[in-house]
């Protein structure tokens, strides 16, 4: 495995390795995700928005969406401060979200809807290699 970064508000690292944004990600998410990146060699930033408080770091969490690579945003554990911003972010073409929800117009906005990382992992598999051999 290689190193992984694990980045929290207000910290940013600036480097070449791929970066993740993800946004309230449940725990089965977060044990998919960690499985993703266990099986790679390379080096990873992951920054990590989950706040408990009522205060949010938004300027933060907006740019940190345009300087990560890939987005993945778990809607159905969103805060409603949150979710007010979602349509933003999906509308960007590196952001994939998961919702159990079947009725949403973020499907008119974004066909990026994934159900599992698994399915995630395949989508990006060929992008991750082709930026780590730039």
């Amino acid at each position: 495995m290689g190193d992984i970064n694990l980045i929290t508000a207000p910290d940013r690292l600036f480097n070449n390795s791929i970066s993740f944004l993800l946004l309230y990600p449940g725990m089965d998410i977060k044990e998919q995700f960690n499985n993703l990146l266990a099986n790679s060699t390379e080096s990873f930033n992951v920054y990590l928005y989950e706040h408990d408080e009522d205060t949010h770091e938004a300027d933060w969490l907006l740019s940190t969406h345009k300087l990560a690579d890939f987005i993945i945003i778990d809607v159905d554990n969103c805060p409603s401060e949150i979710r007010d911003l979602v349509s933003y972010f999906i509308a960007d073409n590196k952001t994939y979200w998961l919702t159990k929800a079947e009725q949403l117009f973020y499907n008119k906005i974004s066909n990026k809807r994934i159900y599992n990382l698994d399915y995630f992992a395949d989508k990006i598999g060929d992008t991750l290699e082709t930026q780590t051999e730039q």
